[in-house]
């Protein structure tokens, strides 16, 4: 199914978002009722991709998950969330940040005043907080604002690498405050995208020095607040190539915007973050999709190997960085073991986890679009019990 990005919905801050926020601290929300059908379809999914970890032994991690504030959706969460721990995963959730406008159903803290940063925690905020990082994982939420008032999979745009939007206008990196925030509510992890196009506008060329520093002092805002930052690329497995007028997507893969330049800008990237203060870990691209199959090869294929060419170009360099490597097709966890049958990234090039997405509505967009008593009913059409 089609996958929207919950974040494109901000790009031009038009977009109609559904639910709505109660920009209070919500009471405690335990998982006593039964698990009903919704539940059940949730709960096998996400087990889906342990499955997959624990029988290839491999290690995991979940990128993205959100669901609305509200507290049927909460008590979902606290099962989800109370499977997550059993299986050892490392989580952040989707989204914080202080330019979500405040009616964004998903913002698990939000800014309600004047003053800068993120300052407030709505109901997900409840169930984030009572699943905390351990000694085994790390736990957090997605600090969004550098991806802004960019496309993710539209085949042209005004956005490219050549109309990369204004820092502070079209996009941001979150301040000191909501980092501190942050750390003052337990999160002890926050996963922070940029945009390739605004980072390296020339492919194959050095790296933007403004853009560069933008992102190092965001990092180092993060770490001054006691967090560990995991730097998301996210561009979808595609790059906005100005044609002179527009931008338009070049997929991943492609003659344009092949495994060289895949390649070229890890390792420049790597000599800016390898072994920097604050650094956990490279998201080495958020939510492949819409690479062309080729010679044979599935875009799932094309995309294990432009991917471990990478991480294996980073480790070339000497860089140990931890590395999430994300599943192709919006990197869902239903259908993993469909895409990816087996780990494709050696357990000779270190530190490596797979990165799977879930969110939790029928059509795993994320927008929520449905009631949850028809998610409910929807899930019971699927054949999905109760327990």
């Amino acid at each position: 199914m089609t996958r929207i990005e919950p974040a494109v919905a901000l790009l031009a801050a038009t977009a109609t978002l559904v639910g709505s926020l109660v920009l209070v601290n919500m009471p405690t929300v335990r998982a006593t009722q039964p698990c009903d059908a919704l539940c059940t379809r949730v709960r096998g999914q996400l087990q889906t991709f342990t499955d997959w970890l624990r029988t290839h032994d491999v290690e995991g991690y979940i990128g993205e998950t959100g669901w609305p504030d509200d507290e049927r959706w909460h008590a979902v969460a606290e099962r989800w969330y109370a499977d997550a721990d059993a299986a050892s995963l490392p989580i952040t959730a989707w989204a914080t940040g202080e330019w979500w406008p405040s009616d964004y159903a998903l913002a698990a803290y939000v800014d309600d005043d004047d003053d800068e940063g993120v300052d407030v925690a709505n109901g997900q905020a409840t169930v984030i907080e009572r699943h905390p990082s351990t000694a085994g994982y790390r736990r957090g939420v997605n600090v969004a604002g550098g991806e802004f008032g960019a496309p993710a999979i539209e085949r042209t745009s005004g956005f490219s690498n050549a109309a990369r939007g204004a820092h502070g206008t079209a996009y941001h990196y979150e301040s000191a405050e909501t980092f501190a925030f942050l750390a003052s509510r337990g999160v002890r992890v926050v996963r922070i995208p940029f945009r390739w196009e605004r980072i390296q506008p020339r492919l194959r060329q050095r790296l933007d020095q403004a853009e560069v520093g933008r992102l190092l002092a965001a990092i180092g805002r993060a770490s001054d607040a006691g967090l560990e930052v995991i730097v998301d690329m996210h561009n979808y497995a595609g790059y906005y190539l100005h044609d002179g007028t527009k931008g338009v997507r070049r997929a991943l893969g492609s003659r344009a915007v092949g495994r060289t330049e895949f390649i070229d800008v890890w390792k420049r990237l790597s000599t800016h973050l390898g072994g920097r203060d604050g650094v956990y870990a490279y998201g080495l691209m958020n939510e492949p999709i819409g690479i062309a199959p080729q010679a044979g090869l599935s875009p799932a294929q094309r995309w294990e190997i432009l991917s471990h060419a990478a991480v294996k170009a980073i480790r070339a360099r000497g860089d140990q960085t931890t590395i999430m490597v994300a599943g192709y097709d919006w990197s869902g966890v239903a259908a993993w073991p469909e895409h990816h049958p087996r780990p494709w990234i050696p357990s000779t090039l270190g530190a490596v986890r797979y990165e799977a997405h879930h969110y939790w509505d029928s059509d795993r967009s994320g927008r929520y679009a449905l009631s949850y008593d028809e998610e409910v009913a929807a899930a019971e059409q699927a054949g999905s019990g109760s327990s």
